[in-house]
């Protein structure tokens, strides 16, 4: 049996968050689900507890998604994070190591990030293909000619 690995888990709906939860830890991930922004970030800046990545779900207009971004990223966290943008609202964060737009993003496009993220070692820049828009692959890299 494989060990599960520490994911935290935002999402200021409660609903989704729950839900959002409960599907994740049918799978090798030891959920900490949190509804409060602040205390999110509290969480993430602790040392005492390593998650392997985080996972921020901006589902309704006007929740903190973005900001937690930012409040994680000033600190000297190095985890990996996965921004799902179910409002489409956030503009792209160059933050997050993948996003995932739209409201068709299904929980087996956020399994599949997780996966990458896991595994992937902290500080290695993202791939800049592995940003989905409601399922369909992000921008290709321009050529340099």
């Amino acid at each position: 049996m494989r060990a599960k690995k520490s994911i935290l888990l935002y999402c200021a709906d409660r609903a989704v968050l729950s839900t959002m939860a409960f599907a994740l830890r049918l799978h090798p991930y030891h959920v900490t689900a949190v509804e409060d922004s602040i205390e999110a970030a509290l969480i993430a800046h602790d040392r005492c507890t390593a998650f392997s990545c985080a996972v921020l779900i901006h589902a309704q207009q006007g929740d903190l998604a973005g900001r937690l971004v930012h409040r994680i990223l000033d600190g000297a966290v190095s985890m990996p994070l996965l921004l799902v943008d179910r409002a489409g609202d956030l503009a792209p964060i160059r933050y997050a190591d993948i996003v995932l737009y739209g409201r068709n993003t299904s929980m087996q496009h956020i399994l599949s990030a997780l996966q990458i993220l896991c595994c992937r070692k902290p500080g290695t820049p993202a791939d800049p293909q592995l940003t989905c828009r409601g399922g369909k692959p992000g921008p290709k890299p321009r050529s340099a000619a």
